[in-house]
């Protein structure tokens, strides 16, 4: 019996490793949640980013309490530069401007975690996003390959379809932002040090 309880004790690796996919899962459901009425994604995806970078940084996270706190402390800027660049990208894209338009879609990668973590005027935090976005592109190409590659195989793979879409439901938004905040949290760091006092992580 002891033996049974140190295998699934919170120090195991079986209790880390369902503790780290119960933090997902609950995370993904918050996101889902609160991105219903589609004009708070902003919102909900710099809370999903706090709470990976806090997940990251800090490991002991409780994730709802970590969530709340960033989607009301950057309400209005998220939802202000989501509502700004999802009706640019749309416009850019239905007239062909791709170029512009992947520009566009690069600081939506990037401008949600730099909300998340750093506190300035959206147009400081736009110019800090695209800083981060090209001084690593290694990053930035990893990131969009997250990002993007699950979500094409998801789209290309009927078959598959439906086992995508049940683990996009349960952890699939949120195992991404995870793996995402890896790279983010490592552009950020020396910059966090330097302005303590300008950062919410």
């Amino acid at each position: 019996m002891c033996e049974t309880m140190n295998v699934l004790s919170e120090d195991s690796i079986f209790g880390q490793i369902f503790g780290f996919l119960g933090n997902m899962i609950a995370l993904n459901i918050l996101w889902l949640v609160t991105s219903l009425p589609i004009v708070t994604i902003g919102a909900s995806t710099t809370a999903m980013y706090y709470t990976a970078l806090k997940l990251h940084k800090d490991k002991d996270v409780t994730v709802w309490k970590a969530f709340f706190h960033s989607f009301r402390q950057n309400f209005m800027q998220a939802t202000a530069i989501w509502a700004v660049l999802a009706a640019v990208e749309a416009l850019l894209l239905s007239y062909g401007f791709i170029g512009i338009g992947l520009i566009t879609g690069v600081l939506l990668l990037y401008i949600f975690p730099v909300i998340a973590a750093f506190s300035n005027t959206l147009g400081k935090l736009a110019g800090h996003a695209f800083y981060f976005a090209f001084h690593k592109p290694g990053y930035l190409i990893a990131t969009a390959a997250l990002t993007c590659l699950p979500m094409y195989f998801t789209m290309v793979d009927a078959k598959l379809f439906p086992v995508y879409l049940l683990i996009w439901l349960m952890c699939g938004f949120s195992l991404t932002a995870y793996g995402n905040a890896w790279f983010y949290l490592r552009l950020f760091q020396p910059h966090l040090k330097e302005c303590q006092k300008n950062t919410f992580i």
